[in-house]
């Protein structure tokens, strides 16, 4: 079987050790890729001399492209508007592939023509070099996501995932505007035509540090609340039910990022967030369940100030 050509795109900025690992990790595959592209956003000469090492060992290009400085998402599109491949792959530089890892969605591109987007599962980590593969053979089935699991949250990482380019082409880039969470953002959109799916084998290993932008809660929690709401806006979400599906989310996210904001003493924003939650879903238990917690913080808060 003739399996499709694949473009990794590699992001990248000041993390040379692990840049180093992420790329190697690349060069590892059992399925050799198309071309690297390593975006290079704004590391100086440190991504050059990491990249300057791989050429010796790889048996294809592997190009360094200077990056906007805009962001993962604009370094992205700036790799997409480079990839040749049928495929794209995408790498954050802080984490590391199993070598299966692209073969195994390539033969699951190729048997299937309707998929889109395939993930894997993953492997959170502080030490992915200590990690073992121990996979065995492929997994003989692909785990769906559906459109109404894909609203409730996101279940693809972003280096776990493999896209077609021509998903791309009818859906946009990713969405520049959004600081965090332009991931979902565009699998929610690519979901809308074609089928998403998950190998069900931990092929991804999820680097966990300090310096992750997915710890900053509070603005995980805003930029929430932007995706299902562009969502929702779009339309097209095919019929009443996973409207609903869609509403109650929103209502979830905003109760989630008012309890961050209340926690933080934030109180006045956290019961605008409140109030938009019932807007969205009235009925929602979420909604209730934070209001109560909400009605409850302030009266501690009252007490403390009167002591």
């Amino acid at each position: 079987m003739d399996l499709p050509t694949i473009s990794v795109i590699l992001p990248t900025r000041d993390r040379p050790a692990y840049l180093r690992a992420a790329a190697e990790s690349v060069l590892a595959q059992t399925l050799r890729p198309a071309e690297l592209l390593v975006v290079d956003d704004g590391s100086g000469d440190c991504a050059a001399r990491v990249l300057d090492a791989l050429p010796q060992r790889a048996t294809f290009p592997v190009r360094r492209l200077r990056g906007p400085r805009s962001g993962p998402a604009a370094a992205r599109n700036a790799g997409l508007r480079e990839a040749a491949g049928e495929l794209v792959a995408f790498l954050d530089d802080d984490d590391v592939w199993l070598p299966e890892k692209l073969e195994w969605q390539a033969r699951w591109f190729a048997a299937r023509p309707s998929l889109g987007l395939v993930g894997t599962d993953c492997v959170r980590t502080h030490d992915p070099a200590g990690e073992e593969s121990g996979l065995g053979k492929q997994p003989r089935r692909l785990r769906r996501v559906s459109r109404g699991a894909l609203l409730r949250g996101n279940r693809l990482a972003m280096s776990s995932v493999m896209a077609r380019r021509e998903c791309f082409s009818e859906c946009g880039c990713f969405e520049e505007s959004l600081s965090l969470a332009q991931d979902w953002d565009m699998w929610l959109r690519i979901g809308a035509g074609w089928t998403i799916g998950i190998v069900p084998a931990p092929l991804t290993l999820y680097r966990l540090h300090g310096g992750q932008r997915s710890a900053d809660h509070a603005a995980m929690r805003s930029w929430e609340v932007e995706v299902v709401s562009r969502a929702l806006a779009r339309g097209g979400l095919g019929g009443r039910w996973l409207e609903g599906v869609a509403r109650r989310r929103l209502a979830w996210a905003h109760c989630r990022f008012g309890r961050v904001l209340a926690r933080e003493g934030e109180r006045e924003q956290a019961v605008q967030q409140l109030k938009q939650a019932m807007r969205a879903f009235r009925c929602h238990p979420v909604v209730w369940g934070a209001l109560t917690r909400c009605a409850l913080s302030g009266r501690a808060l009252a007490g403390a100030r009167e002591l």
